[in-house]
């Protein structure tokens, strides 16, 4: 109760990996969730961030990059049942190849989360017509007065910062390179393994 937490999370790994995350948030408390996936093998991702106490607070930020025939699965949950609770779930990422991606995230407002608010966002890149990308939002609300918000944002590269980089003496797939890092960097810079931080970035580049 009354702690701050940062948690991290990062995938690298060559072989297929699967993780199942509980988190359980008591009163005052806050936690911070960041997740990285750019491994080579098959991924799957389940995470459950349960706001129990009255003026808890999650954080959950996540980038991925799935290419060649990888599957992902992300299922990412935050329960809210205390009161005046807060949740933020930003996830970014960029799919090429063939890859195959499912993300699933809710905001699950339980009864007795009165004034508790949430927020969801996920953004995808999409850099080859053969990714299959399936995105599933989903707010449940047992409880009248809360304040919940989700989007999906699915799209290609902005050809306008494209032109504009390249007119600049980048070639596309350098200009292309950079907008994916500008996306994902605010992510990747808030984990607090400089180490792990580096290899993720190398990874990724």
């Amino acid at each position: 109760d009354g702690e701050s937490k940062i948690l991290a999370e990062v995938n690298l790994a060559e072989e297929n990996v699967a993780r199942r995350i509980r988190i359980s948030v008591g009163n005052g408390a806050q936690v911070e969730f960041i997740s990285a996936d750019a491994g080579r093998g098959d991924y799957s991702a389940d995470v459950e961030i349960d706001l129990r106490g009255d003026e808890s607070k999650a954080d959950l930020q996540a980038v991925y990059f799935g290419n060649g025939k990888r599957k992902l699965d992300f299922n990412y949950v935050i329960r809210q049942r205390g009161k005046n609770t807060s949740a933020t779930m930003n996830v970014r990422g960029a799919l090429s190849d063939k890859c195959d991606k499912i993300f699933r995230g809710t905001l699950d407002f339980q009864r007795g989360s009165k004034g508790s608010t949430g927020r969801e966002l996920e953004e995808v890149i999409i850099l080859s017509s053969g990714t299959r990308n399936r995105s599933v939002p989903l707010m449940l609300a047992a409880e009248d007065e809360v304040d919940g918000h989700h989007a999906v944002s699915i799209g290609r590269l902005d050809e306008e910062k494209i032109f504009y980089l390249m007119s600049r003496g980048l070639d596309k797939s350098e200009a292309e390179k950079l907008i994916v890092e500008a996306a994902f960097n605010p992510v990747v810079d808030k984990i607090p393994d400089e180490n792990l931080r580096g290899k993720l970035i190398d990874t990724l580049q």
